[in-house]
């Protein structure tokens, strides 16, 4: 079925699914070499960790950039955009030869990278609307696959002693390549009407309840994602071969619910998803938080990765469809969504330090179980 620019919906979905995949890959290749490059550069743990957020200011300036010339450039041109800062400044992470350098680095990095994020996820609100029903978790999937091949690429590479900017070149130059094949069909047409004032992206009316679902879907990632192993090493006590085990878990819990979370929205509904969802991941964080033995743990991180791995890709699209554009919707709830994973880790930290991380696990089950159980406009 042709879509409303004549381009095939299943090449064009096919091209935006390649594309998820492909910035998927990108993000996580670096993140795999940040032990490598800490030693290249002899940054201690206060310092790089002065320079890593560098890529959250990056990702903030990039969704207000985003926001406001979205409905001029349209969400194509700036995917591309965005894909091509990050396809010249993933080398350069590589190459910083100081830790300003790295930092300043990451921070234009994390602008293309949320700049191609909207301009993809708008693309695919877009194209979803040609199938009439969900298929933008089924793309989310593939950016978590992208995750998991660029976290192997690394571990490949540290293994074989591989320079960090020689790998980081190849992954860009892979990057590069497939967004280039699949730009041919990113021909969604979501400009506003001629004449429509520039503004920037603002979560209000009823975009705003969908921004607070998808930060408190974001929070629970952050929260399982960055401190899964260090509960399993601290509260659990397991072995250092172990530690990784929480995240894995996590991890591919989220990988398959986003397989087969199109066909569980097509079933039971939006809603129905989101609500259920978030509940199943404030158990997993109780239990978690509540049951310090190692099988139970692993069950609790996996009933969050199962519970969240819809909530943001749904919470996108139901943005998409309210918002003048769906750049704007995309960019709006991102720009609430992804303050998440700035304040989160400082909250969850200090209630680690001070009373303990159990205690952090169960504030991030509040969230999330008060803010995705309300009546939301996601159907």
């Amino acid at each position: 079925m042709p879509s409303a620019t004549g381009v095939p919906d299943r090449a064009a979905r096919r091209a935006v699914t390649a594309v998820f995949l492909a910035n998927g890959m990108a993000v996580s290749s670096f993140i795999a070499r940040i032990p490598d490059v800490q030693t290249s550069l002899g940054l201690g743990e206060a310092v790089l960790g002065l320079v890593l957020p560098g890529v959250s200011i990056g990702v903030i300036t990039g969704l207000t950039i985003s926001g406001r010339v979205i409905p001029r450039s349209g969400s194509r041109r700036l995917l591309l955009t965005g894909a091509t800062i990050t396809a010249v400044l993933l080398p350069l992470a590589g190459l910083a030869p100081a830790a300003w350098l790295l930092a300043a680095t990451l921070v234009v990095l994390g602008a293309g990278s949320s700049m191609m994020d909207v301009g993809m996820n708008a693309q695919g609100v877009g194209i979803e609307r040609g199938f009439g029903r969900s298929i933008i978790v089924g793309m989310h999937a593939a950016w978590s696959v992208g995750t998991l091949i660029g976290a192997l690429g690394g571990t490949l590479a540290t293994a074989t002693a591989t320079s960090v900017p020689v790998h980081l070149s190849l992954v860009a130059v892979a990057f590069g390549a497939l967004t280039a094949v699949a730009a041919r069909w990113l021909r969604v047409a979501d400009h506003a009407e001629p004449g429509a004032p520039a503004r920037f992206a603002i979560a209000r009316g009823p975009l705003l309840p969908l921004a607070l679902v998808a930060f408190a879907a974001a929070l629970g990632e952050g929260a399982a994602a960055n401190w899964s192993g260090i509960h399993l090493r601290d509260t659990v006590e397991v072995s250092a071969g172990r530690v990784g085990w929480g995240y894995v878990a996590y991890t591919a819990a989220m990988v398959s619910v986003r397989l087969v979370g199109d066909r569980l929205t097509a079933r039971f509904g939006r809603r129905r998803v989101v609500t259920g969802g978030g509940l199943l991941a404030a158990c997993g964080f109780g239990l978690v938080a509540g049951v310090p033995v190692l099988p139970l743990a692993l069950l609790g991180f996996a009933m969050v990765g199962l519970g969240l791995g819809s909530t943001v890709p749904l919470a996108f699209a139901a943005g998409g469809r309210v918002a003048r554009t769906p750049g704007e919707g995309v960019a709006a709830i991102a720009s609430v969504a992804y303050l998440a994973f700035l304040v989160g880790p400082p909250v969850v930290g200090y209630l680690a330090e001070h009373v303990s991380l159990a205690a952090g696990f169960a504030l991030v089950a509040v969230v999330v179980a008060g803010l995705t159980a309300r009546r939301l406009p996601v159907d």
